[in-house]
């Protein structure tokens, strides 16, 4: 129980307060003044409603008290939980130590990094954990700068931030009261470094598809290299691909880079879901500006089609206009044959949005990327859930590579956040991975011979591997196996 006493500052006050208390046996577990709002607060265990009433009436009428009301916290109180919550919000461990050396306040994060329960760690002396620092003798008040020391701390390479904290005493004088320790691990600031590299400011956005490890694949490469060229242009566009290939970030990303290089940061992209447009929306949606994308643009009435395609042809050379977005592109999952079908898009309006195509590819055809993809997307997971990083062995990437991906992204995705979860190490074998061989390549008795089923089995599997491993050599190395063998076997099945 809390309570605030709103009274005047005088000597005597508080003695007159706890003397109140004395009569209800009550044990007192805080007491704190603050003088800018002229409040007296008083912590101690929940008494009976009754007691409570006649305690209450008795400080009201002691003098220079104005008021007195029960509250939930003290100030010092919800001061030291925010900056407790703020501390635990930070990816790095922090220790506060006084001057001796012990701990006086940890995160979570440090009591980790440093291997010991957080409530054993609590006024300890911090140099039984980090051996290589005498903390109990560090002069902290000459460390006015602070310091850094790169050192090992449970096998990980580590770096400690050490800077003096202080206090003021009753003469107004700072007096060093102990350090504050950040514990930074070289694999978390490798992932912050990675973080600020995929921030989304215009240019980075568009560099995060063009990392070679992502763009080893021709038909990726041809996508990015349309997509690069329609920045330049001011035309409509029809994006197509299947689900979840990344269609809306692939597009995110080229409105950001257009942004930064022609600044017009106050230009906005909206996504509109072509099956709830109605004509009323069309019209308000068009003379708001920016890029608008229709998903599913296949999905427009046939009368809101009549109305965007008159809009077009309206449209001057170039669509930067006050009350005209700057461009508008079409999104769908369907093939540009698909829709081209009377059931779908009406021709003018195809060929208006088709000014300019993008088709991204599936992930069956980005098998060279595979490995690029699914170490992107465990470190963005094992930056989120703050865990130590978490490879893809060679028998798992073949095992990716064999899968057709009908999910794309989203099922590659999910995939290795499955596996990640019921990995043994950290490293993902092929049996961590939810695919089951009959998903990845079906196999039938071939003539009733089992030789022939397994040879015919091996050479789909060359010939799957051999262009992401276009040489005897290399893709005896990744298999594992003899130079000689796999020249052979390419020889036998006619790969080379």
């Amino acid at each position: 129980m809390r309570l605030e006493v709103r009274c005047e500052d005088r000597i005597g006050m508080v003695r007159e307060i706890l003397d109140l208390l004395v009569p209800y046996h009550i044990d007192m577990r805080r007491i704190e003044v603050d003088s800018r709002s002229g409040c007296l607060y008083v912590g101690f265990d929940d008494i009976e409603f009754q007691f409570l009433t006649q305690l209450l009436a008795g400080i009201r009428r002691l003098r220079g008290v104005s008021d007195v009301k029960t509250v939930h916290y003290t100030p010092s109180e919800q001061e030291q939980n925010a900056i407790h919550t703020l501390l635990e919000a930070l990816p790095d461990g922090v220790v506060a130590v006084d001057i001796k050396g012990h701990v006086t306040m940890a995160t979570s994060q440090a009591a980790q990094d440093l291997g010991v329960p957080l409530n054993e760690l609590l006024q300890q002396p911090l140099s039984h954990y980090i051996g290589s620092v005498a903390f109990e003798r560090l002069d902290w008040a000459h460390l006015q700068g602070g310091v850094t020391k790169r050192l090992r701390l449970n096998g990980q390479l580590t770096l400690l931030e050490m800077q003096p904290f202080y206090v003021t005493n009753e003469n107004a004088q700072r007096v060093c009261a102990g350090g504050v320790i950040h514990i930074h691990s070289a694999q978390r600031l490798g992932r912050q470094a990675s973080s600020l590299r995929k921030a989304p400011n215009a240019q980075h956005a568009l560099q995060g598809f063009l990392k070679p490890e992502l763009t080893k694949s021709s038909a990726m490469k041809r996508c990015l290299g349309f997509a690069k060229a329609y920045i330049a242009t001011d035309s409509s566009m029809l994006l197509t691909g299947e689900f979840a290939v990344g269609k809306k970030r692939l597009l995110e990303a080229v409105f950001q880079y257009w942004q930064e290089q022609y600044l017009e940061h106050e230009a906005r992209l909206s996504f509109i879901a072509s099956a709830s447009v109605t004509p009323t929306i069309l019209d308000e949606v068009l003379k708001k500006g920016g890029w608008i994308a229709f998903r599913d643009i296949e999905l427009l009435t046939d009368a809101c089609q009549v109305q965007l395609m008159h809009w077009l042809q309206e449209q001057p050379s170039r669509l930067y206009q006050d009350e005209a977005p700057s461009r508008v592109i079409g999104l769908s999952q369907l093939s540009n044959e698909v829709l081209r079908q009377q059931d779908h898009l009406r021709d003018e309006l195809y060929f208006r949005l088709s000014e300019f195509q993008i088709s991204v590819p599936p992930l069956r055809d980005r098998k060279e990327d595979l490995l690029g993809l699914a170490t992107d997307i465990l470190e963005e997971a094992c930056e989120r859930y703050n865990e130590p990083f978490i490879g893809v062995s060679k028998d798992a990437l073949a095992t990716l590579k064999m899968h057709n991906w009908p999910g794309n992204l989203k099922e590659l995705e999910s995939c290795l956040y499955q596996a990640r979860q019921v990995a043994k190490s950290n490293i993902i074998e092929s049996e961590d991975l939810p695919l089951e061989l009959n998903q990845t390549m079906p196999i039938e008795l071939i003539e009733g011979s089992l030789d022939k089923t397994v040879k015919a089995y091996e050479a789909q599997v060359l010939r799957k591997l051999y262009p992401q491993y276009p040489s005897t050599r290399k893709l005896a190395k990744f298999l594992n196996v003899s130079h000689s063998s796999i020249a052979n076997k390419l020889k036998e099945y006619d790969i080379v």
